[in-house]
């Protein structure tokens, strides 16, 4: 589809404060093939253009070339010109031309109306109504949608979260009858397909520094061994940082289990 014709279904979308998730449930459609609409990567079919024409309040050949919307504009900006002429200079306002520039620049749209606050510019879009909360990132490939039906999630690797009325939920395809069983088989980190942080977070490394911690506690007498359990948040962090091949999450969790194992046994050290 021409990209002229898309980027009028993106205007006329935002001036009617809809966000692609709404327009797509009023012509029931996927969100996805709205989006590729207004990408110019696929055309709407003949029902869905006569139905977005009716949507939008304007005509097939507004929708599609502009004509009528190009002849009144230009007729206005000529009768606006002849009555600037014919006007006194003090009733003529004067307008600040870096103002209007820097607004076409950001190209950012806000509406504000009773269907909700849909702010937007190229790439990036907020809607919040009374259907919800709606977030989209094309750039990074982000997407969330939170409304009366669920929860619809996707992030910047692919992986998407989808929530159902009766309290199911689809992680990457595969469903699950709730929340708590999705996360007892995908594991605390339940956003994560990675074959690797799932089989790491299956060790039962709480229970095996436990028993350490019981059987060194008994053998010393003392119950400064039971600073190991601070290891266990830190075997969770290495895991991620294995993971995301990044020491940001690793070096965050020793900073704060070193502070508070340093404050336990300056404590202990004066009892």
């Amino acid at each position: 589809m021409d990209a002229q014709i898309a980027n009028r279904l993106a205007d006329l979308r935002r001036k009617a404060g809809l966000s692609q998730e709404a327009l797509a449930a009023k012509l029931g459609v996927s969100r996805q093939a709205v989006s590729k609409w207004e990408r110019s990567e696929a055309s709407p079919d003949t029902d869905n253009l006569i139905a977005l024409a009716s949507l939008y309040s304007v005509t097939l050949d507004q929708l599609l070339y502009g004509k009528d919307e190009t002849s009144n504009t230009e007729q206005d900006e000529t009768d606006a010109t002849e009555d600037a002429a014919t006007a006194p200079a003090d009733d003529v306002e004067q307008d600040n031309p870096n103002e209007d520039d820097a607004d076409a620049k950001a190209g950012e749209h806000v509406n504000i109306g009773w269907n909700g606050i849909h702010v937007s510019k190229p790439g990036e879009e907020v809607h919040v109504s009374w259907d919800g909360i709606h977030v989209d990132d094309e750039a990074k490939g982000e997407h969330v949608h939170l409304g009366r039906k669920g929860l619809h999630a996707r992030d910047a690797a692919g992986h998407e979260v989808e929530s159902d009325g009766a309290g199911g939920v689809t992680v990457d395809g595969t469903h699950y009858a709730s929340w708590r069983e999705a996360r007892e088989k995908l594991g605390p980190d339940l956003g994560s397909t990675s074959p690797f942080l799932r089989a790491w977070n299956r060790f039962p490394y709480g229970v095996f520094v436990a028993i350490v911690v019981l059987m060194l506690g008994i053998s010393t007498g003392t119950w400064l061994p039971a600073l190991l359990l601070l290891t266990i948040p830190i075997y969770h962090a290495l895991g991620h940082s294995i993971d995301r091949r990044s020491l940001v999450p690793l070096m965050k969790r020793l900073i704060s289990m070193g502070l508070l194992a340093w404050i336990l046994w300056a404590v202990v050290s004066h009892m």
